[in-house]
């Protein structure tokens, strides 16, 4: 089981449902393409609902008899909700097909167009939500006096489905790296990934309960809030007043190797104690070479909207940059 990592507003008095339906969690890539109508690469702009990216890029692959290595997407989508996002077929020498949907599917195609470019990994920067929280129940009050301080910030935990289901891509990843299995690629990837998420989040939630994740610590490294840049600074008043405005946010480690840039001072002991309780996934990831980056301890949700239906349900939209999890917004407000 993970960690109950803590909110920075304390534990919600109220409960309530996420994704009853699948329509209650709607998820939509915020990218603007404009199509140069030639090239090799056709664009599909698709709404699907109960099928997984990866399963419909490889489901894209059969149709247009292409390997699946020539299906590309900007990013990953949840399985049990409305999700729009593009894909990218490679069509080397062949002429722009008719794109049928077969029978009985569950997703249908809203746009396509032809492009020189290929679609890559991580190319649209942010995530439009629409969610509705259902059977609410406690403190209804409290979630109306948490709405409008989650628009100014919450800390930017990885969701629960990074980790599986009772965490047990955690599990098979301490197993891998013990020798007790051997994982395919795909899955080492993803064991990777969570272990590295798994650090980021406890040192996250240590920033929460001290009440440092959004006003710096001495020897932070900063992330900019666009580019995702990151470079260490002393808190001085110019950076306070830039974490004020949400210009720049402290971060945290994905943990690996450590390159030029390195926090300092109280943010490094606080990262190695914590490195310290987790060595075997820290030996794990350092034996697969990856390189040490840093993720913004705050994300700060953009267009923030929110309305109390008459059945007492919640509806919520607002956007995220990519990589950022909706769920994480979702637990400032209820117990879900």
């Amino acid at each position: 089981m993970l960690t109950d990592w803590p909110r920075a507003q304390g534990a919600p008095l109220a409960s309530g449902v996420l994704k009853a339906q699948p329509e209650d969690f709607v998820v939509e890539e915020v990218f603007d393409v404009e199509f140069s109508d030639d090239g090799e690469f056709d664009w599909l702009w698709i709404e699907k609902i109960g099928d997984n990216t990866e399963y419909l890029a490889r489901k894209l692959a059969r149709i247009a008899g292409v390997q699946p290595r020539a299906v590309t997407y900007s990013g990953q989508k949840d399985r049990h909700a409305v999700t729009r996002q593009w894909f990218c077929v490679h069509l080397p020498g062949k002429n722009k097909p008719e794109w049928r949907v077969p029978e009985n599917e569950t997703w249908r195609i809203l746009r396509q167009g032809r492009h020189r470019q290929k679609l890559r990994l991580g190319s649209h920067r942010y995530n439009r939500f629409i969610l509705r929280l259902s059977d609410l129940k406690g403190d209804v009050a409290d979630v109306e006096t948490r709405l409008p301080i989650i628009a100014t910030g919450i800390p930017n935990y990885f969701g629960e489905q990074r980790f599986g289901h009772d965490g047990g891509n955690i599990d098979a990843c301490r197993q891998w790296f013990a020798g007790e299995i051997n994982p395919a690629r795909f899955e080492r990837s993803m064991y990777l990934s969570a272990a590295r998420s798994l650090i980021f989040n406890t040192v996250l939630a240590e920033r929460v309960t001290a009440g440092t994740w959004a006003s710096g610590l001495v020897g932070d490294v900063f992330s900019l809030r666009d580019s995702g840049s990151v470079f260490l600074a002393d808190i001085d008043t110019e950076i306070t007043a830039r974490l004020r405005d949400g210009d720049i946010h402290p971060s945290g480690p994905l943990f690996g190797k450590v390159g030029k840039l390195a926090a300092a001072g109280d943010t490094a002991l606080l990262e190695e104690r914590v490195y310290s309780d987790f060595s075997d996934m820290c030996t794990g990831l350092m034996k697969n070479n990856l390189a040490m980056e840093r993720r913004a301890l705050r994300v700060i949700p953009q267009d923030v909207k929110w309305q109390f239906a008459d059945d007492g349900a919640l509806s919520l939209a607002f956007s995220l940059p990519r990589g950022c999890f909706a769920t994480a917004l979702v637990r400032e407000l209820i117990n879900y």
